[in-house]
């Protein structure tokens, strides 16, 4: 007879670190963070460029975006497809961002290419040719990304979610990679000016994680030492609150079945001495399957298949949101059960909630951060907001010793239900007298890409 199986018992969660990285200043005054993780034997490596999307001229919106995504379309060394033919005999991969923060620049490739990557990324980030071809196309290709963005629902709730926000005299209240009219006119030297100006080595940070081979910083100063800092130090942009929020917003998608709701309102940064608690307060409320919200929206009310919560933070300050989409019918009362949950005083978290969050919280960091890419992209964030590359371990200490009092009171204290904007993209027509009737008054609005 076979016994009957086990049942493992699953403790508490406890803090998990991050390998610290060696940190070494470069001569043209670039930072290498050097995270060496045995066994991990495709090397990412991200460049951190000081370069914000506040940096852009307001008028050529989208040139940070361009000027990244047409970097490697060839360099002056390498032109047209030879870079590309040069990255794929080394089987390596190139990629870039810009975000509100900083510009990436990613390559990976195997350990035994890493002194070739190396130097390939230094010389697409130095000396990309920008041939004017190349930058009409990405161009056009942007412009028709914000068709499909203006096309989908969500990305268009977003879009509104960030103007009530932020509003749009802010950069990121604006759309990140661009409007229409600035992208029309952005041109070949807008782009090569913009890259010229901002892409500078002296606040870059140069991160490197996988297993390192022996002389690694020294294979770093070869590829990125001849890069000289010219051009301008980046101003990055003071984060303010809309002065109009909070609003009550329906932008109109005739005929739609279904609505898309962003609920939210200004927030804090990574920097705010509750931020731990703040990060566990949210995980009860809505950042896991088991939250406040995604039980009562989705399991009890049967509103939503999921609905999500969670702060959004910027360099400086930053937001928080609540989303879901739902049924046009069940939308309005989806939104104001919504409101309700987030009355976080009048219903203080659980220590079992509690314990549930911090659980989940430090639970995961392990499986997060399994590649060596993924570290590299938290400590990307980090070096983008300016944070030291030792924030995450301290944040997961701080984590691990919030009570339910301290994040019933900071969260109480930062989400705050009569500074909530409710922004809901669906049929006007069907959701207005449904808003009012729930107590919810809105106008309706226009979103332009």
């Amino acid at each position: 007879m076979t016994a009957a199986p086990v049942r493992p018992i699953v403790g508490q969660a406890h803090p998990w670190s991050l390998t610290e990285p060696t940190e070494i200043a470069l001569d043209n005054g670039a930072r290498l963070w050097l995270y060496d993780l045995p066994g991990q034997y495709v090397i990412s490596t991200q460049v951190v460029l000081d370069a914000p999307l506040s940096c852009e001229p307001a008028a050529k919106e989208g040139c940070a975006t361009i000027a990244v995504n047409a970097s490697d379309e060839g360099t002056l060394p390498h032109p047209g497809t030879a870079l590309a033919e040069a990255v794929e005999d080394i089987g390596a991969l190139y990629s870039g961002t810009a975000r509100q923060s900083s510009t990436v620049c990613r390559m990976e490739a195997a350990a035994t290419q890493l002194g070739p990557a190396l130097r390939l990324l230094a010389e697409i980030i130095t000396r990309p040719a920008y041939d004017t071809a190349d930058i009409e196309r990405h161009r056009a290709l942007r412009l028709a990304e914000i068709e499909q963005t203006l096309a989908r629902s969500s990305s268009v709730a977003q879009l509104g979610f960030q103007d009530a926000i932020f509003g749009r005299g802010t950069r990121v209240g604006r759309p990140a990679a661009g409007r229409v009219a600035s992208v029309q006119a952005i041109t070949r030297d807008d782009v090569a000016e913009f890259h010229d100006r901002w892409w500078r080595p002296d606040r870059a940070t140069i991160i490197i994680a996988g297993e390192l081979p022996a002389g690694v910083a020294d294979l770093a100063s070869d590829a990125f030492g001849g890069w000289a800092a010219t051009g301008e130090k980046a101003e990055h942009e003071t984060t303010g609150r809309n002065p109009q929020t909070p609003v009550i917003w329906v932008i109109d998608r005739p005929d739609a079945v279904q609505a898309d709701l962003r609920i939210g309102s200004f927030g804090p940064d990574r920097r705010d001495p509750t931020w731990a608690a703040l990060q566990v307060g949210a995980c009860a409320i809505g950042g896991s399957f088991g939250s406040r919200v995604n039980r009562v929206l989705r399991e009890e009310r049967g509103y939503t298949y999921g609905a999500y919560a969670g702060f959004r933070p910027l360099r400086n300050a930053g937001s928080f949101v609540l989303q879901t989409s739902c049924r046009t019918e069940v939308s309005a009362a989806a939104a104001r059960a919504a409101v309700d949950l987030l009355r976080v005083a009048d219903a203080p978290f659980t220590d079992a909630e509690i314990v549930d969050a911090k659980n989940f919280l430090l639970g995961i960091a392990p499986l997060r951060f399994q590649t060596a890419d993924a570290i590299a992209d938290e400590a990307s964030v980090l070096a983008g907001t300016g944070l030291a590359a030792s924030w995450f371990n301290q944040q997961q200490a701080e984590i691990a010793a919030i009570s339910a009092e301290q994040a019933t009171s900071a969260f109480a204290g930062t989400v705050r239900p009569d500074q909530l904007s409710i922004v809901v993209c669906g049929d006007a027509e069907q959701l207005l007298d449904d808003l009012d009737a729930q107590g919810l008054a809105a106008e309706v609005v226009t979103i332009e890409g």
